[in-house]
C-alpha cells in the first residue's frame, strides 16, 4: 500500500524497518506477502519448464538430447555448500526459514528476526535463480535444434494462457485506462520484488514518474539480466559462457527489436508486453529496453540496467516503439477497433503439464 515511490522499496527492506520500529504485526503481514510475491515466481517456472519440455518434445527433438539439457541444468546448478540443487526441498526450506522469521518477529526478537530474514531472503534467490537457469538452458536447446525463429513460435506455447487470463484487463475496450495503469504498475513491482531485482538482490527498484509516464529500472533484474551479467552474488559468469554454454541470439528479429545479443529470456518481456498487446490493442502495455550481451562491467555508472515504461495514455506511445518490432501505429485502439476475436478461456490442463 502507498504511493508509487513506496512500491520500488522491496518487502525486504521493508520488512526491516517494520522490525526496527517494533511494528510486530506489520512486519508479519509483510513477512506473508514476501512469500506471496515469490510464490508467484515459482509457480511460474514450474510451468514453465514443464511447458519448454513439452515443446521441445512435440517438435521432434531426440528425447535423449532433452534428458542430456535438463541434466545439465540441475548439474551446474549444486548449491554453494556442495548439495544438489532440487527445487522443491529448496522451496520448503524456505518456507520453514520464514515460519522462524515470524516466530521471532512474535517473540519481538528484532536481530534475531533480521538474521533469519537475511538467510530466507538468500534461500529463496537461490531458488529463483536456479530455475532461471533451468528456463533457459531449455530455451538455449530449442534455438540450437529448431534454430532462431523457432523462439517466437515456443513462446506462443509458454505465453498464451498467461496472456488471455492476465493481459486481457489491460485492454481499453474492457477497462478504462486509468484504473488498469493502476493495476499495470502494481503488478509490475510487485513481480519485480518478488524477482529480487536489484544489485544487493533484494528487490528494490528504480521508479521514475514523468509528464507521459512511468519508467521503471533494474539493476539488474534478477532474470534476464542476471543471465546476461553473471551472478556477482555466486561469483558465476554470464550463462553464455562456460560451464553453461547457453545460446544468445544471433540474428535479428521483431522479439529482440532486430539487435542481436538480447538473451532468449529477455525476448520474453518484448514479446509478451509489446508485441502481443500491439496485435491484440493496438498499443503496448509496457516498453521494454532488454540489456544485451555482453554486460560485464561492475561501475554502476556504466553497466546496463533494464527498462521499463509504462505510458499513462497508450495511445500516445511513439511511433519508434512500434517500428522496432516491425510493426506500424494504428488509427485506431481496443480489440475491437482492431477486430480481435474474443478469446476464450484456455484449458491448458495441468501448468507445467508440458
Amino acid at each position: 500500500m502507498g504511493p508509487w515511490e513506496d512500491q520500488k522499496i522491496s518487502t525486504f527492506r521493508k520488512i526491516g524497518e517494520a522490525l526496527d520500529e517494533g511494528r510486530w504485526d506489520n512486519a508479519a503481514e509483510l513477512e506473508g506477502y514476501f512469500i506471496d510475491e515469490a510464490n508467484v515466481c515459482f509457480t511460474l517456472y514450474r510451468q514453465w519448464i514443464g511447458d519448454l519440455n513439452g515443446y521441445l518434445r512435440d517438435k521432434g527433438v531426440d528425447e535423449a538430447k532433452i534428458a542430456d539439457r535438463n541434466d545439465q541444468a540441475v548439474r551446474v546448478a549444486q548449491l554453494p555448500d556442495g548439495s544438489p540443487w532440487q527445487p522443491r526441498r529448496h522451496w520448503d526450506r524456505f518456507l520453514s526459514e520464514m515460519q522462524q522469521v515470524t516466530a521471532a518477529t512474535y517473540r519481538e526478537q528484532p536481530a534475531e528476526a533480521k538474521a533469519r530474514m537475511d538467510t530466507a531472503k538468500e534461500t529463496w534467490r537461490q531458488c529463483h535463480d536456479r530455475d532461471v537457469d533451468h528456463t533457459y538452458a531449455l530455451m538455449s536447446l530449442v534455438l540450437e535444434e529448431l534454430g532462431e525463429p523457432a523462439v517466437r513460435d515456443m513462446y506462443d506455447r509458454v505465453l498464451l494462457p498467461l496472456f488471455v487470463w492476465r493481459y486481457e484487463k489491460f485492454d481499453i475496450d474492457k477497462h478504462p485506462w486509468d484504473q488498469a495503469l493502476e493495476t499495470l504498475m502494481l503488478v509490475a513491482c510487485e513481480a519485480m520484488r518478488g524477482h529480487l531485482v536489484g544489485p544487493e538482490r533484494t528487490g528494490d527498484m528504480e521508479l521514475i514518474e514523468l509528464e507521459d509516464r512511468f519508467v521503471l529500472r533494474f539493476d539488474p533484474c534478477g532474470s534476464g539480466q542476471r543471465t546476461v551479467r553473471g551472478d556477482w552474488i555466486e561469483r558465476t559468469p554470464a550463462r553464455m559462457e562456460p560451464p553453461y554454454n547457453w545460446a544468445v541470439t544471433q540474428e535479428k528479429h521483431s522479439w529482440n527489436h532486430y539487435t542481436p545479443g538480447v538473451c532468449l529470456y529477455c525476448a520474453h518481456c518484448i514479446i509478451l508486453m509489446e508485441e502481443m498487446p500491439m496485435d491484440r490493442f493496438g498499443y503496448p502495455v509496457r516498453v521494454i529496453d532488454p540489456p544485451t550481451y555482453p554486460d560485464t562491467n561492475p561501475d554502476p555508472n556504466v553497466r546496463q540496467k533494464c527498462q521499463w515504461q509504462m505510458f499513462k495514455d497508450p495511445t500516445q506511445v511513439p511511433e519508434e516503439y512500434y517500428t522496432r518490432v516491425g510493426r506500424t501505429k494504428p488509427a485506431a485502439f481496443g480489440s475491437k477497433a482492431l477486430g480481435a476475436r474474443e478469446l476464450p478461456v484456455m484449458n491448458a490442463g495441468l501448468p507445467g503439464a508440458g
